[in-house]
């Protein structure tokens, strides 16, 4: 029995001290580890990137501390003041938390540093939260539970697409770019939206100025980013995508139905039919974009867009999307009038990676924590109804060109555009200006050598451009009652340009 006993307390210790010793490997492989992800972390930033991280480190902990601060960015985002669920820090640090202080004394107790807190938001004016939509509803600003989530903090770089986040114990990890969270979590970015008073685009804009307490102001970098000027829903056709408005359909039957050769746009600005071969201009239409898609291998599309480090990504099958939001857009339209001044039309639009792409995913685990796996099967065209304006021939060439960029900067200088174009001369007053006959009438065309500056910001992906005619059919054929419409194509990207009614 002794030596039973004795045998029994024998393996006990055997087993006791094996497992001690693989408790220490295992303690010493975590603590080499974690030395190494804290080595790889701190790779990834950059000096102002580092301002960002001590930014994200003192809210993280604020967060931790304040309900009032998990609700004040819930909210705030879930307004999309620039059609995001984001919020610029200036706009929202002076808002008082559920403990008395404001959110930039949070910080700055948790910071330490007067002159630090200051040189960050000095640095950083566009310094914005975004509270990311997630895969499948594991996270959003909409589903975001304020009482029991207090989300991680992720930083956006611009020297890396892995991301930096900051764990709820202020430990820091990295998400590799192939791969999207599945768990709570804010990100910390600059805003491509809106731009600050030292910007020198800022007095050439016409757009809505957002002014702070602190005295920072901002305007929107295009009507189409203010929430107040447009939604969502205002941003899509108005009208089934099978039905177009009556009169192009009469100006197609006029000059395709009854084999006269004309123009459509003839009809829908002048009323001009080969009965009716004098009208005057009206304002009723206007020239729109109706819809954008990429074009080409959906891979080469994605790369030739996402191509800056800052821009949404999937990279080798995945995806950091979820970190910067929205692609922006600049439409640059080119008109020559008349008086031999060129026009340079500027407009904008913004388009999540679902807009452009049919993406797939798959869900992994990893550490505890879901995450998602994205590849890009195919594109989507996206419906847009981006008015540009009211083509007068008397006024404007017979032909305008149209450029598309993908945004990464907001600093722009200035080149010079030359074309030769075409004016028509076919307009006589006769109590009021009436154009004359169909297309150019009688007359000849007047053929010119014009010059138009144009605005060009070095960084951004150029597209390409097209040309569109004023004698160029809207509609170019009919199936029972769909209609199919004319696109242009620049070989990267295509766009249908219609006359849309405006009054």
């Amino acid at each position: 029995m002794k030596i039973i006993l004795k045998m029994v307390m024998l393996i006990f210790m055997c087993l006791f001290f094996f497992t001690s010793c693989e408790n220490q490997m295992d303690e010493n492989i975590d603590s080499s580890s974690t030395e190494n992800s804290k080595l790889a972390v701190n790779e990834l930033y950059d000096s102002n990137s580092n301002l960002k991280r001590e930014f994200g480190k003192a809210l993280m902990i604020s967060l931790n501390e304040s309900k009032s601060l998990r609700d004040l960015i819930k909210n705030k985002s879930l307004e999309m003041f620039d059609n995001d669920y984001e919020v610029l820090y200036e706009m929202i640090k002076n808002e008082k938390l559920e403990n008395g202080l404001t959110l930039r004394e949070s910080l700055l107790k948790n910071i330490g540093n007067e002159n630090r807190l200051l040189q960050i938001e000095i640095n950083n004016p566009t310094l914005t939260i975004l509270v990311p939509e997630l895969p499948e509803n594991s996270f959003s600003a909409k589903l975001w539970n304020t009482d029991k989530e207090i989300p991680k903090v992720a930083i956006r770089l611009n020297t890396s697409n892995n991301v930096p986040i900051i764990n709820q114990d202020g430990t820091e990890d990295i998400i590799e770019a192939k791969y999207t969270p599945g768990f709570p979590i804010i990100v910390i970015k600059e805003n491509e939206r809106v731009i600050v008073e030292k910007n020198k685009e800022f007095g050439k804009l016409k757009t809505r100025t957002l002014k702070t307490e602190s005295s920072v102001v901002f305007k929107f970098l295009d009507n189409c980013f203010d929430k107040t000027k447009n939604s969502k829903k205002e941003m899509m056709r108005t009208v089934n995508s099978n039905i177009l408005d009556p009169k192009i359909i009469t100006a197609y039957n006029t000059y395709t139905g009854s084999n006269v050769d004309g123009w459509d746009r003839d009809y829908i600005y002048y009323g001009i039919t080969p009965t009716t071969p004098k009208g005057p201009f009206k304002y009723d239409f206007q020239e729109s974009i109706q819809s954008f898609s990429l074009q080409g291998d959906p891979i080469a599309a994605y790369n030739k867009i996402a191509d800056q480090t800052n821009d949404p990504k999937f990279v080798s099958g995945g995806s950091s999307t979820w970190t910067g939001g929205n692609f922006e857009f600049k439409i640059r339209i080119i008109v020559n009038a008349k008086n031999g001044i060129g026009s340079e039309i500027i407009k904008y639009f913004n388009a999540t990676p679902n807009d452009l792409f049919v993406v797939e995913s798959r869900k992994v685990k990893i550490s505890f924590a879901y995450f998602y796996i994205n590849s890009i099967k195919s594109l989507r065209q996206m419906p847009l109804n981006i008015p540009i304006f009211n083509w007068d021939l008397d006024q404007y060439a017979s032909s305008i060109k149209i450029e598309i960029e993908e945004v990464d900067l907001t600093e722009t200088t200035v080149l010079t555009d030359t074309r030769t174009v075409k004016f028509a001369t076919n307009f006589n007053i006769e109590g009021t200006l009436l154009k004359v006959g169909l297309k150019f009438g009688a007359s000849l065309e007047q053929t010119t050598t014009h010059t138009v500056q144009k605005t060009y910001t070095q960084g951004n992906d150029a597209l390409g451009e097209v040309i569109v005619n004023f004698a160029d059919k809207i509609i170019i054929s009919q199936a029972g009652s769909d209609y199919t419409t004319r696109e242009y194509n620049s070989g990267l990207y295509s766009i249908s340009v219609e006359p849309m009614r405006v009054q």
